[in-house]
């Protein structure tokens, strides 16, 4: 056996209600404007896809170029390094450079005060060394 029931009454609808379109709009107008407008939404609807990858591939375009940012300043930062441990190793050989030429010069220097001084170079026959012994006590093991 069934029941009848009775249907619930619709809802109201949420859409405006449509004005009244002046009379001297004309439906070709209205034609163009609609399809116009649908066009575009349709359009939209189905460039969706296209605008989220492009806004992808951006994204990545930007995350890219602060990577390589990165690895450029890195990279700059070793060569600064490596030129400055060659700074330092070129100063420590022109010092040692120009001890040995202080040296080799001030040879010269004191054998001319000698002589200005009538002092003489003794020859390495006339030189006579001698041996020190130290006492057991004083001896380093």
């Amino acid at each position: 056996m069934a029941i009848a029931v009775p249907r619930p009454a619709a809802a109201p609808s949420r859409r405006r209600p449509r004005q009244a379109e002046p009379a001297w709009r004309d439906q070709t107008y209205d034609r163009r404007r609609s399809d116009t407008h649908n066009g575009r939404a349709a359009a939209s609807g189905r460039l969706a896809p296209f605008r989220i990858a492009a806004i992808l591939i951006a994204v990545g375009a930007v995350l890219s170029l602060i990577v390589v940012l990165h690895v450029s300043s890195l990279r700059a930062t070793m060569q600064a390094g490596q030129l400055r441990s060659e700074v330092e190793a070129t100063q420590s050989a022109a010092a040692n450079a120009q001890a040995e030429t202080e040296q080799r010069l001030a040879d010269g220097r004191v054998e001319r005060a000698a002589a200005a001084y009538g002092m003489v170079i003794a020859p390495s026959q006339a030189l006579q060394t001698l041996q020190v012994v130290l006492p057991k006590d004083r001896q380093t093991s």
